[in-house]
């Protein structure tokens, strides 16, 4: 679509979110996940888990994912890196792509983050933060490039001590199929510098008056996509 933006998103956002993300001048690619296998784990189709943004157009996705998207990947005109992963529907095998770079900052599980991410983050001078949560993207709601939100004490404590403004919120109140709850990265993404939507609508989150007064501080809107409740749909990634 001409003069809209793109954002990789899951292709299980319901028409609400959809349509308000179009009102926004946001194309919605809609990206598939491993349908033939546990049809029940939902994260099977979480961007977040199958594809990571390396630098500006340069993107890591695994081999199987970018064969079922090739033909909506290829339009996009991205300089693709193929990641090959035997053990990808292993636990923690399953999070190589699920970090979180913003900044000056990669924030992972170093021992299992794609080799490719961890190369590049030192390549461009990054700090790389190393935490015990595989689940980082999901879990790391990211408003600007010093300054997160999360729900992980460990992903917080790390921040506090590497000088990146973080809010801690309480866990839960996000919903997740077959979990018990899902995070708040996971329904949420800067489609702009200063504009972070969310996949429901974030005022009914007992936290909703701490989240808007820090990313008041910042200058960054907050935008409710539904009026349902926030749910974890594996991160909005803004190409």
């Amino acid at each position: 679509m001409k003069n809209m933006k793109n954002i990789i998103c899951s292709y299980k956002i319901d028409d609400e979110i959809e349509k308000n993300l179009i009102n926004l001048s946001i194309n919605p690619v809609k990206l598939r996940g491993f349908e033939k296998l546990n049809k029940s784990n939902p994260l099977n189709y979480h961007p977040d888990m199958l594809c990571f943004n390396l630098d500006k157009n340069k993107w890591i996705f695994y081999e199987k994912i970018y064969k079922i998207n090739k033909s909506i990947i290829d339009k996009l005109n991205f300089e693709i890196i193929i990641a090959d992963n035997p053990k990808l529907y292993q636990y923690p095998y399953d999070i190589g792509l699920n970090a979180v770079m913003f900044g000056d900052y990669l924030i992972g599980n170093v021992k299992y983050i794609n080799k490719n991410i961890l190369e590049y983050a030192k390549k461009t001078n990054k700090k790389i933060i190393d935490v015990k949560q595989g689940y980082t993207k999901c879990s790391v709601c990211i408003v600007d490039e010093n300054s997160i939100i999360t729900s992980d004490e460990s992903i917080y404590k790390k921040a506090i001590e590497n000088n990146i403004n973080v809010l801690l919120i309480k866990k839960g109140h996000i919903d997740l199929d077959s979990y018990e709850y899902g995070f708040i990265g996971g329904c949420s993404g800067l489609i702009d510098k200063n504009k972070l939507v969310f996949t429901g609508d974030i005022t009914l989150h007992p936290n909703y008056k701490d989240i808007k007064s820090f990313c008041d501080n910042r200058k960054v809107e907050i935008i409710s996509l539904s009026k349902k409740k926030l749910y974890d749909y594996g991160s909005l990634l803004c190409i």
